[in-house]
Order: C-alpha cells, then sequence, then structure tokens
C-alpha cells in the first residue's frame, strides 16, 4: 500500500513537471497549460491560462484550428486560428468597453476582419458585406451613416485653437465628473486639449495630467464649453 502511494505520488510529480515543460508562446496565455505536447511545445487539444484563457487546438505551441479565446474585459472569440492569429471564419464578441455587447462574425485574415461579415450593434443595426483590413467596404447602414455625421460635427465643433472644452468622465461606480481645458493644436486628425481644470481629481485622466499640461485625444471625445 505504501509503496503503491509512493509510486502515485511519484507519478503526478513527473506528469505536473510535464506540464509545466510545455511551452505555449502567445504571451497572454503563459501562467499554465493542460493537454498534449510534443518536444515541449502545446500540441493537439489543451487548455492555456493567463491574462487571458483559451481552450482549443495548437501546433508547436501556437494557437492553430479551432478554438476560443477569452479575455478579462469580457471579450470572446470563438472560431479559426492560424499560427496564433485570428484567421478563418470566427465570431467576436465585445465585452467593457466601447463597443460592449456588439459582435462580428465572419472572414478574418492575418488577425484582421477581412472578406465577408456581419456586424451586429446593440441597437439592432446589422451590417452585413465585404471587409477590407478590419474596415467594412460595403454600403453604409443608416446607423453608419449618422455616427459618420456625428463624428465630423463633433470634430468640427472643438477643431480649432482657442475653443474652450469640456470632458464627462466617469468617478468610481456611477460617479461623474467634468475636466475642462483650451484646444492649442490639432494632429492627425486629434485635437491637443491643454487641461485647465480637472474636475474632483478622482477621474482616470488626473493620474496622467496636471494642470497645464496638454493631451493629445480625439475630438468626439469632447464638447464646446462657454
Amino acid at each position: 500500500m505504501i509503496r503503491t502511494a509512493v509510486a502515485i505520488a511519484l507519478l503526478a510529480v513527473a506528469v505536473q513537471a510535464k506540464a509545466q515543460s510545455c511551452r505555449v508562446l502567445d504571451p497572454e496565455l503563459q501562467a499554465s497549460y493542460a493537454g498534449a505536447c510534443v518536444d515541449g511545445l502545446a500540441e493537439g487539444t489543451g487548455h492555456a491560462v493567463g491574462t487571458a484563457e483559451y481552450r482549443g487546438e495548437f501546433r508547436a505551441g501556437r494557437k492553430h484550428g479551432k478554438g476560443v479565446k477569452a479575455w478579462a474585459n469580457g471579450d470572446r472569440y470563438e472560431g479559426e486560428f492560424f499560427e496564433d492569429r485570428l484567421e478563418g471564419f470566427g465570431v467576436y464578441s465585445f465585452g467593457r468597453g466601447p463597443w460592449q455587447g456588439e459582435r462580428y462574425e465572419g472572414d478574418y485574415v492575418a488577425g484582421q476582419r477581412h472578406g465577408h461579415g456581419v456586424y451586429r450593434w446593440t441597437t439592432g443595426d446589422v451590417y452585413r458585406g465585404p471587409w477590407r483590413e478590419d474596415v467594412a467596404t460595403g454600403p453604409a447602414t443608416p446607423m453608419m451613416l449618422a455616427q459618420a455625421r456625428w463624428r465630423e460635427e463633433a470634430r468640427t465643433a472643438v477643431a480649432r485653437e482657442g475653443q474652450k472644452v469640456c470632458r464627462e468622465l466617469p468617478v468610481g461606480i456611477g460617479g461623474r465628473d467634468w475636466v475642462r481645458g483650451v484646444v492649442v493644436g490639432m494632429s492627425d486628425g486629434k485635437v491637443a486639449v491643454r487641461i485647465d481644470d480637472l474636475g474632483s481629481g478622482a477621474n482616470a485622466l488626473a493620474a496622467m495630467v496636471k494642470p497645464g499640461q496638454a493631451v493629445l485625444d480625439q475630438p468626439e471625445g469632447w464638447t464646446p464649453c462657454y
């Protein structure tokens, strides 16, 4: 009985050592791996965890074949991979962030939406058509046209030197704060805003800049202040 227990323990240690020595090359999946291994690299079906999580097929340490990768912010991709890149057909669902709740179903090439795909917004608007290097190239939907007009109007409203601007930022859970500044320049479609007032100082921008310093930002993030 004692010899059997020792043998089982030694076998468990050997299996654990083998699992630990099996590498996954994706830097987001470096914490642990369980699954098939060949020559020290993940091969076949496996489960890898790090700052993200992946279940699916591997080849020579890379995600290759079909699998599911999920990130801490709720983003999730289920579909085909080729040498660690999103390639083939897949479904990408967005988690927390500016595209929360939106979804793409379609073709990928070299990690970009390329080919034919369907994009769904939480408003119910749907784009179906061609994509090229991550950009929808077919006829725009009514909502896409409205967003383009809004971005252009926002850019026109703030993109001139001397314009006083404001931006609302979240603070904690449910709190809001206003940051105020003046546009001091434009570069590559962005505006340089000199910060005059950081509000309560509890927002994310306050941790990055001080009053009198300038930030380069998208113009649609700001509104005119008078």
